[in-house]
């Protein structure tokens, strides 16, 4: 027997059709908007990141880096000429730590923030004794003056988004490279050399130009050394070796090397163009 209800059933599910079919619609227009936004908002970024490089290269960076990277203060290392990818990586690392020393009572490296997150709203905790920070720089086992430093360049990075960050880097690897320095040097350089070149198989030193290249320019994320300040790249080598910088190849290789193996390598890769 048809009722006042059966008969409007088909109206009724034709109604509810089209609020269905309304509210999708709603939700996909507010979710191709967000899309588009979020797309509008990194072209952006990458239109304007040129520009505020190049403003950030000069009125920053120059300030210890030197005017086009090529520093005048050989604690500050030369970044005229060095390699993009590098430059970035380091970027990347002191950006990194702003968040990794928020966490870094619990010993959790920014890659697992998320995760972290994640455990803590879920209730799903285990230590986290498994993890291993991945950057190079532990600021709380630095020496002062390379606290100091790294302090300063966590706060430059911080807020810099990865296109500026692409975009710095391609401004200083594009510069000339500095000269090499002249003057008197605190080092063996003709020793430096031939470890630079032959390595010593006694200390368990590969030459270094596998990886650096016998110009020792650098290639991809491995830096650039030459006519790098000597000082700098002494102190570097130190902070390898003893874990403050963790490049786990790199300690592996210098782990038998002296304080004056140091120097003379330092000097060797300052001399040269």
């Amino acid at each position: 027997m048809e009722t006042k209800m059966t008969r409007n059933l088909p109206r009724v599910a034709s109604l509810l059709t089209g609020i269905a079919l309304a509210v999708t619609s709603t939700f996909a227009v507010v979710a191709n908007a967000s899309e588009l936004d979020d797309a509008n908002t990194k072209a952006l970024a990458q239109e304007l990141a040129p520009a505020r490089a190049q403003h950030l290269a000069v009125t920053w960076c120059s300030s210890c880096h030197g005017p086009g990277g090529r520093s005048v203060n050989p604690i500050f290392p030369n970044l005229a000429g060095q390699q993009k990818d590098y430059i970035v990586n380091q970027l990347i690392n002191f950006h990194n730590l702003n968040q990794w020393e928020t966490w870094q009572a619990k010993n959790v490296t920014h890659e697992g923030y998320v995760e972290m997150w994640f455990k803590d709203i879920t209730g799903w905790r285990k230590p986290y004794t498994g993890y291993v920070h991945s950057n190079d720089y532990k600021s709380e086992r630095t020496p002062r003056n390379e606290e100091k430093a790294w302090d300063f360049m966590k706060g430059v990075a911080r807020d810099l988004d990865q296109p500026t960050m692409n975009a710095l880097a391609e401004f200083f690897s594009k510069q000339t490279p500095a000269a090499p320095a002249t003057g008197e040097v605190n080092g063996n350089i003709t020793h430096g050399q031939s470890l630079f070149l032959n390595g010593d198989p006694a200390k368990g030193l590969l030459p270094c130009q596998m990886c650096h290249g016998p110009s020792a320019g650098g290639q991809g994320s491995i830096p650039r050394l030459a006519s790098q300040h000597a000082d700098y790249v002494y102190q570097q080598l130190l902070a390898i070796r003893s874990g403050q910088r963790q490049i786990d190849q790199m300690a592996a290789l210098v782990a038998n090397l002296s304080n004056q193996d140091f120097k003379d390598v330092a000097a060797y890769v300052q001399s040269l163009k």
